[in-house]
């Protein structure tokens, strides 16, 4: 799957903050926004190569409704799903560890890496 951004949008700032410094780490592009901000339609975006890493509940749900042309939807706190679900749902224990397998597995893959 050829991604070329990672955003963010995770309530808790530890969750936030080690996942951007994890994935930055290795080379992927991320950036942080806030509820508002997916409200708002995020206006010069290019969702349609982005993935979109949330937290379960309202804002989670909201984030996939709200901008159905992302990419993937990746939930955190989600029960175990397929990575060809839509959205992905992946539980919070060792979310980031499994986040960044999965991401590396879907750059490992794409035909342009």
């Amino acid at each position: 799957m050829p991604f070329d951004l990672i955003v963010l949008l995770i309530s808790e700032s530890d969750l936030r903050s080690a996942l951007t410094a994890r994935l930055t780490m290795i080379g992927i592009n991320v950036v942080t926004i806030g509820a508002d901000q997916l409200v708002r339609g995020l206006h010069g975006l290019a969702v349609t190569t982005a993935v979109l890493v949330t937290d379960d509940g309202p804002i989670g749900q909201a984030a996939a409704e709200v901008s159905p042309q992302w990419l993937q939807v990746i939930i955190l706190n989600g029960s175990s799903g397929e990575l060809d679900d839509r959205p992905v749902r992946l539980p919070r224990r060792g979310a980031t560890r499994r986040l960044v397998e999965i991401l590396d597995g879907w750059r490992a893959s794409s035909p342009s890496r």
